[in-house]
């Protein structure tokens, strides 16, 4: 934690010195869609925040669920970008309980198509592939690697409106029985800019059945970013299942910090 905290500190601090100041930042947090964006090259974006979460399952207690996330974005070209996720902190509270470090997934981002600048056609598209690792114990984790594919699109609409589309797959790691389960993934989140540095989003999404005995997924959050200059954004959203099982709800908020870029 003390190294997280370090490297925010150094982020913001670089941030303040205002170099390339026409940068501005554009986290993927809180939503859960990935918008097709990439980060500057020579970049560094650090978003980071806490999620709460509660469920209630037939028979057993509400389970209630505390994660730290950090994920870092790194820009190496104009169309690629490395991306490291992690969860230095995950407090589970249920039929079972523990308190330890969560899984770290691996990833990268390439847009493969944009529009010419001050244009809004053709929309981002882009792909990420990603790989979870197995580094949380049960009963945080599954103990198996996922696989995993995304499609993505960001459309930059009239009215200050824009919407990101995810469409993929992944392959979900099983232990009874061993192997892989496919999964469908796919996320719509509108968002509008209703003043400058201030935005709202809606989204919603479907999950297929992550589990050989689970049931499928369909949820909607909503929430809103601030941009406290450039280069800093805060966030909050909340999230609730409409269909499936899935929490009944979740509250996020976080910081997101670029700093360099050219």
């Amino acid at each position: 934690m003390r190294r997280h905290a370090l490297l925010l500190g150094l982020a913001l601090a670089m941030s303040f010195a205002g170099v390339a100041g026409a940068l501005e930042i554009e986290p993927n947090r809180p939503s859960n869609s990935v918008n097709a964006k990439i980060v500057p090259p020579g970049g560094f974006q650090i978003e980071s925040g806490i999620a709460i979460s509660s469920e209630r399952k037939a028979g057993e207690p509400r389970e209630r669920l505390f994660e730290v996330d950090v994920d870092l974005r790194v820009g190496v070209t104009r169309n690629l970008e490395i991306d490291v996720s992690d969860e230095p902190l995950v407090r589970l509270r249920g039929l079972e309980s523990d308190t330890g470090h969560g899984d770290i997934t691996l990833g990268f981002k390439y847009r493969f198509l944009e529009p010419a600048e001050g244009e809004a056609w053709p929309p981002h598209l882009g792909v990420k592939p990603f790989v979870k690792l197995p580094t949380a114990s049960a009963p945080i984790g599954t103990e198996r690697p996922d696989f995993g594919l995304l499609l993505l699109a960001s459309f930059d609409l009239p009215s200050r409106f824009g919407l990101d589309l995810n469409v993929g797959g992944v392959a979900v790691g099983q232990t009874r029985p061993n192997g892989y389960l496919g999964q469908a993934v796919v996320a719509a989140s509108l968002s509008r800019t209703v003043m400058p540095g201030f935005s709202v989003f809606g989204e919603i999404f479907y999950n297929s059945p992550k589990e050989h005995a689970g049931r499928d997924l369909l949820g909607f959050d909503a929430g809103a970013v601030y941009l406290l200059s450039p280069r800093i954004a805060v966030d909050v959203g909340a999230q609730t299942s409409l269909h499936g099982r899935g929490p009944d709800w979740v509250v996020r908020t976080g910081v997101s910090v670029l700093f360099g870029g050219r």
